[in-house]
């Protein structure tokens, strides 16, 4: 934390699941600025260590906290304290900041990452739990004086819902350089099978079955591979029972959830990752994936999707591959490819590396998120 006198409420709901490692990087590489957390839950507290947080206190109270979305004592606090602006990751958190930017005034930034942009369309905005963030989202866009989209094409989503496309700018999440380190292709021992990994909560959206459907192809048509899947989730007993229809068990792994140690170890270990991301019935889509770019941190090659921010993060033929979603034999043709080339999987790799050290190093990322706090804050 710095000595200076910026500072931040951040309003994260829930703090933190293991699917929102990239807020906690976050917040550990600011230099400029203090943030203090509002929040309905801590979660997961020894594996993301942050003592600088305010939450209801105890269930009845985070009950009453979920369905009011407002907690008086976070208003003394953010009424008594000089913040520079709040900041709410994802649209539907932002319903719980909304009401102290109406009641003091404070600048108000917005970040949405995918699924909240995708509950404002289609059947999406039908949910239950949705409810009151579709009845706040109208406000919530016209008021944010700064709205924060993590690929180009979520940028123009929402200047189009909005109405506001001055007020939108395109945000890289970017990934800790330090915790991904590159893998030494020189030293690392070769894998007998070629290791190819998925991470990633078992939703719609993120084509589990897509990965399985193709992978069943590229290994009746190549020897010696091995498909490793990271992340728990609804979807699981669907790819689990594929698995065993298929008799890919002694190809497909399910490790559950890792750490990012574990998973940057993991990687290392990977010859390649895959992401076949699709929009799935309710809109729900990516923003840019954090595990693509924790990959080619590490060196690591990966074959994604054209959805969402993927082909921002991966260039087709230089850093990896892009197939058009649900294209199971396209994926499986460029995860041959791959497999039978390890060679182009060290070109790749390298390549990826390159460019997450250029475009989404952690430190620079958030350098740049401060210079946009800065130019908020002095508009107050």
């Amino acid at each position: 934390m710095s000595d200076q006198s910026h500072r931040i409420a951040l309003f994260s709901t829930s703090f933190l699941p293991y699917s929102q490692t990239f807020i906690h990087e976050e917040l550990k590489a600011h230099e400029r600025y203090d943030v203090d957390v509002f929040c309905k839950e801590r979660l997961n507290e020894e594996r993301f260590p942050y003592d600088s947080y305010y939450k209801p206190n105890g269930k009845v109270s985070e009950f009453i906290y979920e369905n009011t979305a407002y907690w008086p004592s976070f208003n003394r606090r953010i009424g008594n304290t000089n913040y520079d602006l709040i900041h709410a990751h994802f649209g539907t958190g932002a319903v719980y900041a909304l009401p102290y930017k109406l009641r003091h005034d404070i600048p108000f930034v917005v970040t949405f990452h995918g699924h909240d942009v995708a509950a404002l369309m289609g059947t999406g905005k039908y949910k239950p739990k949705y409810w009151r963030y579709i009845l706040y989202s109208k406000k919530i866009l016209q008021k944010a004086d700064l709205i924060l989209a993590v690929s180009n094409e979520m940028a123009e989503i929402l200047g189009e819902i909005s109405g506001r496309p001055e007020a939108v700018e395109v945000f890289h999440i970017g990934v800790n350089l330090d915790t991904f380190d590159p893998v030494d292709y020189e030293e690392r021992p070769k894998n007998d099978q070629c290791q190819i990994t998925m991470i990633g909560r078992f939703t719609e959206k993120k084509g589990h079955i897509y990965a399985l459907k193709a992978f069943k192809k590229a290994v009746n048509k190549t020897n010696g591979a091995h498909l490793n899947f990271v992340g728990e989730g609804g979807l699981i007993e669907k790819c689990r029972a594929y698995v065993a229809e298929h008799n890919l068990k002694s190809k497909v792994s399910f490790h559950g959830i890792l750490e990012s140690s574990e998973i940057s170890d993991m990687l290392k270990k990977s010859d390649f990752l895959i992401a076949p991301s699709i929009v799935g019935k309710d809109h729900d889509r990516e923003g840019g994936p954090v595990v693509i770019k924790e990959a080619n941190a590490t060196a690591i090659p990966a074959i994604g999707t054209y959805h969402g921010g993927i082909p921002e993060i991966i260039d087709d033929g230089k850093t990896g591959f892009l197939v058009p979603e649900r294209n199971t034999e396209a994926l499986a043709d460029r995860m041959i490819d791959l497999i039978e080339h390890p060679q182009k999987r060290k070109e790749f790799g390298l390549a990826a590396r390159e460019k997450i050290k250029r475009d989404y190093n952690i430190k620079t990322q958030v350098q740049k998120l401060e210079s946009l706090y800065d130019r908020v804050a002095d508009n107050k």
